[in-house]
Formats: C-alpha cells, structure tokens, sequence
C-alpha cells in the first residue's frame, strides 16, 4: 500500500520554517516595546524630586541569537551603570534608612507596555501559519 504524503511533506516544512521566518519579524517588535519601557522608565524617575538625573542613564540593548533556524531575542533595560545610573538601587528600592524608593519599580514600566508587545507580536506574526 502507498499514499501520496507530499502535501503533508510540505505542510511539515513550512512549519519548520516559522521560527526562522519569526526572528526578523519579532525583532521590530521587541525593539519597540524596549523603547517604549524606556520612556516610561525615564518618564518615571523625571517625577522624582530627588532623581530626575537617573532619566539619562536609562537605555536599552537589543541581543538576538540565532542557531539551527530558531532564535531568541532579548532586550536589556534599565540604567547604566556609573554616574547617575549607580543610584538606580537607591531611586528604586531605597535603603535600610528612610529615603530613597521613590521612583516607581521598572517591572512596572514592563507590565504597563506588555498589552502593547502582545498586540503587535500577534500582528506581526498573523499569516505565518
């Protein structure tokens, strides 16, 4: 007995070929929404009386790897360390003493931009299948 499986041969190699096909695609997306955390990141310290220069040393690095057809892409944000930026632990989550803890946790400025990650992820990646 044989059966003509070319149609599933294909469907099994477009499938394989998705994750290769979502990198460039989510890569756009994920350097958007790194930007967008920054902004509110900086727009969170400017509030603060006592740290509004941590603003400046708030960035963002964009990493991706690829190997073998399947990718990750990561963003790193927050502050940079030396001058200003060395006082992200204090602006953030202050000390033993009273003081400091005055700027709003960056986990925050993340869960505020994740609705919009997810939207244009789902956009972006909308036909692939």
């Amino acid at each position: 007995m044989s059966a003509d499986t070319s149609d599933l041969d294909g469907l099994a190699r477009s499938f394989r070929a998705i994750p290769a096909l979502m990198v460039p695609k989510l890569k756009g997306v994920v350097a958007k929404s790194a930007l967008n955390t920054k902004k509110i990141m900086q727009a969170d310290a400017r509030k603060s009386r006592h740290f509004k220069q941590l603003s400046r040393a708030i960035s963002f690095d964009l990493k991706v790897y690829e190997f073998g057809g399947d990718g990750v892409i990561e963003a790193e944000i927050g502050p940079t360390t030396g001058g200003a930026g060395s006082l992200a632990g204090i602006a953030y989550f202050g000390t033993s003493k009273p003081g400091g803890g005055t700027v709003r946790n960056p986990e925050d400025a993340m869960l505020e931009e994740a609705p919009n990650f997810y939207e244009y992820a789902f956009k972006a990646t909308e036909g692939l299948l």
